[in-house]
Protein backbone atom coordinates (compact mmCIF):
# COMPACT_ATOMS: atom_id res chain seq x y z
CA UNK A 1 0.00 0.00 0.00
CA UNK A 2 1.26 3.66 -0.94
CA UNK A 3 1.95 5.64 2.24
CA UNK A 4 0.11 8.48 0.32
CA UNK A 5 -2.79 6.37 -1.04
CA UNK A 6 -6.27 7.48 -0.47
CA UNK A 7 -7.32 6.94 3.11
CA UNK A 8 -10.92 6.18 2.53
CA UNK A 9 -10.53 2.50 2.70
CA UNK A 10 -8.61 2.81 5.93
CA UNK A 11 -11.37 0.67 7.62
CA UNK A 12 -11.22 -1.93 10.50
CA UNK A 13 -13.02 -4.10 8.38
CA UNK A 14 -10.04 -3.47 5.30
CA UNK A 15 -7.34 -3.91 8.66
CA UNK A 16 -9.02 -7.58 8.85
CA UNK A 17 -8.89 -8.39 5.32
CA UNK A 18 -5.33 -7.47 4.66
CA UNK A 19 -4.43 -9.59 8.07
CA UNK A 20 -6.35 -12.77 6.86
CA UNK A 21 -3.96 -12.37 3.36
CA UNK A 22 -1.34 -12.50 5.39
CA UNK A 23 -0.34 -8.21 4.81
CA UNK A 24 0.08 -7.74 8.23
CA UNK A 25 1.99 -4.36 7.48
CA UNK A 26 -0.74 -2.68 5.87
CA UNK A 27 -3.35 -4.03 8.38
CA UNK A 28 -0.95 -2.30 10.92
CA UNK A 29 -0.77 0.87 8.88
CA UNK A 30 -4.35 0.55 8.85
CA UNK A 31 -4.44 0.28 12.49
CA UNK A 32 -2.41 2.80 13.30
CA UNK A 33 -3.97 5.46 11.01
CA UNK A 34 -7.36 4.60 12.45
CA UNK A 35 -5.74 4.76 15.86
CA UNK A 36 -4.44 8.28 15.52
CA UNK A 37 -7.85 9.27 15.15
CA UNK A 38 -9.87 7.33 17.65
CA UNK A 39 -6.95 6.62 20.14
CA UNK A 40 -9.87 5.80 23.06
CA UNK A 41 -10.46 2.58 21.07
CA UNK A 42 -9.06 -0.16 22.96
CA UNK A 43 -10.28 -2.48 20.21
CA UNK A 44 -8.35 -1.20 17.76
CA UNK A 45 -5.13 -1.04 19.79
CA UNK A 46 -5.91 -5.09 21.02
CA UNK A 47 -6.12 -5.67 17.13
CA UNK A 48 -3.11 -3.71 15.91
CA UNK A 49 -1.24 -5.95 18.97
CA UNK A 50 -2.02 -9.22 17.85
CA UNK A 51 -2.07 -8.21 14.72
CA UNK A 52 2.00 -7.24 15.46
CA UNK A 53 2.48 -10.43 17.49
CA UNK A 54 1.59 -12.48 13.74
CA UNK A 55 4.27 -10.01 12.04
CA UNK A 56 7.01 -10.91 14.46
CA UNK A 57 6.08 -14.12 14.62
CA UNK A 58 5.91 -14.82 10.82
CA UNK A 59 9.35 -12.89 10.61
CA UNK A 60 10.97 -15.39 12.96
CA UNK A 61 10.42 -18.33 10.43
CA UNK A 62 12.43 -16.56 7.52
CA UNK A 63 15.81 -17.16 8.80
CA UNK A 64 15.00 -21.40 8.71
CA UNK A 65 13.29 -20.70 5.32
CA UNK A 66 16.29 -18.87 3.83
CA UNK A 67 18.57 -21.69 4.99
CA UNK A 68 16.60 -24.20 3.06
CA UNK A 69 16.19 -22.64 -0.08
CA UNK A 70 20.08 -21.89 -0.04
CA UNK A 71 20.81 -25.50 0.88
CA UNK A 72 18.48 -26.68 -1.88
CA UNK A 73 19.96 -24.10 -4.21
CA UNK A 74 23.12 -25.67 -3.33
CA UNK A 75 21.90 -29.58 -4.21
CA UNK A 76 20.47 -28.51 -7.64
CA UNK A 77 23.68 -26.96 -8.49
CA UNK A 78 25.70 -30.20 -7.60
CA UNK A 79 23.01 -32.40 -9.44
CA UNK A 80 23.33 -30.53 -12.50
CA UNK A 81 27.18 -31.03 -12.22
CA UNK A 82 26.76 -34.37 -11.85
CA UNK A 83 24.55 -34.54 -14.89
CA UNK A 84 26.81 -32.92 -16.94
CA UNK A 85 29.93 -34.95 -15.80
CA UNK A 86 27.62 -38.19 -16.69
CA UNK A 87 27.03 -36.20 -19.94
CA UNK A 88 31.09 -35.82 -20.66
CA UNK A 89 31.92 -39.14 -19.85
CA UNK A 90 29.23 -40.68 -21.69
CA UNK A 91 30.62 -38.83 -25.48
CA UNK A 92 34.12 -40.06 -24.99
Amino acid sequence: MDQGADKTFYTVTMARVFTSQGRYADAIRIYRYLLDRSPDRSDLQDALDAVASRLAAESGKWPGTSRLIERWVRIMLRRNAIRRLRQYHAKR
